[in-house]
């Protein structure tokens, strides 16, 4: 069928969605109980969803429409309190971390649902190997033209949305060497990176018609590209980032997206186009293999820097379009996370210097996400 009209919504209203892992203390592996924790979780009242993602190993929370990065806080840290509350009652816990440092893929267990059931067939090992754990952020636009100008316009800044969210350096009890190793185990689908090239609403629906009518895909929803328009919500959704390990940084790293969305859109300081993704794939693993501390390349002048440096330059561009939404201070906070060279990915590293488990690595993350977020930013 024909892609949906894109629904008109508020610009630069914001939606965050966070995959969290279910483990099973005190060894801390991952557990195959979501669906039970899930429905334990549907009889407290708050504001946004607890859900099922891929694997039995994940539970998804998500906020609702917030036009305020505050609303986004008090609904999520009620959905993360439900959540962890309810894990202790079936003796689990919950985490952030975009991979799990020890577990197994082939003990993975997908959840019965129709969709899942496709992709299983489908994809075969590749969606138990999907059991890593990303956030999304959703960017409201007025109409399908801004939404596909955006999707190409963020793109130069997705070494930006990898580095500061990097959490996955270990995989399969392994030190990967990577800051993200979890977008490499998306290599291997065929809708990996990012959306093709078109400069308008209209043009995007003739290529998905013709990604359509291949039978490649039966909706938007299966394409996961690293952004991608979502006309059923009139959004923007940037899908590359790890989960942080706390949920400060997820609500520092959505505001920074925001007030980076709202510049972009109202100033427009440059015209995307197709040569922009000359350098797309080679910019992505600098981030994911050495987070803040990886060059980008200006694919228009050639000109590399760090990207903790780009990160800086782009920050003074801000500052006036986050007020509104009330991030200001998570712009401070990510200049004093670029500044320090922080990162969870370096957190972690450092942990395991200090001669801990793994197991024990998996308990601090959860003490981490348990920490209050009144003092985001």
């Amino acid at each position: 069928m024909p892609l949906p009209a894109f629904t008109a919504s508020a610009p630069f209203t914001l939606g965050i969605e966070l995959e969290l892992q279910v483990v099973s203390p005190p060894a801390c592996d991952l557990s195959q109980d979501s669906s039970r924790l899930i429905a334990a979780c549907q009889g407290y009242a708050a504001r946004g969803e607890i859900k099922h993602d891929i694997t039995e190993s994940m539970l998804e929370i998500a906020c609702g429409v917030c036009h305020h990065l505050e609303e986004a806080r008090q609904q999520l840290q009620r959905l993360s309190d439900i959540a962890c509350a309810c894990a202790r009652e079936h003796r689990l816990a919950i985490c952030g971390g975009g991979t799990h440092p020890f577990q197994k893929w082939q003990r993975q267990q997908v959840c019965d649902s129709p969709r899942y059931a496709r992709h299983r067939e489908l994809f075969a090992y590749l969606v138990q190997q999907a059991t890593v754990f990303g956030q999304h952020v959703h960017i409201g636009c007025a109409n399908g033209d801004d939404a596909i100008w955006l999707v190409h316009a963020l793109g130069r800044y997705v070494p930006h949305f990898i580095a500061l969210s990097a959490s996955s350096p270990w995989l399969q009890g392994v030190d990967t060497g990577f800051a993200s190793s979890r977008l490499n185990l998306f290599c291997a689908f065929p809708d990996n990176g990012h959306a093709p090239f078109s400069r308008s609403w209209r043009a995007f629906c003739a290529i998905y018609q013709r990604l359509e009518n291949t039978g490649m895909v039966d909706g938007i929803k299966d394409l996961h590209w690293d952004i991608r328009p979502s006309p059923h919500f009139g959004t923007v959704e940037v899908r590359l980032m790890d989960t942080p390990l706390r949920l400060s940084q997820a609500l520092n790293l959505a505001g920074y997206i925001q007030a980076l969305a709202c510049w972009l859109l109202t100033e427009r300081p440059f015209t995307p186009g197709s040569q922009d993704y000359l350098l797309y794939a080679w910019n992505r693993f600098q981030a994911c293999r050495y987070g803040l501390g990886g060059v980008f390349t200006d694919v228009r002048s050639g000109e590399q820097r760090p990207i903790g440096k780009d990160i800086l330059e782009t920050l003074a561009h801000l500052q006036r379009y986050a007020k509104p939404f009330g991030s200001a201070r998570s712009l401070e906070a990510v200049r004093r996370q670029v500044t320090r060279g922080d990162s969870d990915a370096l957190r972690i590293r450092k942990f395991m210097g200090q001669s801990a488990t793994l197991s024990e690595l998996i308990r601090e993350h959860c003490r981490l996400w348990e920490l209050p977020t009144q003092e985001y930013g």
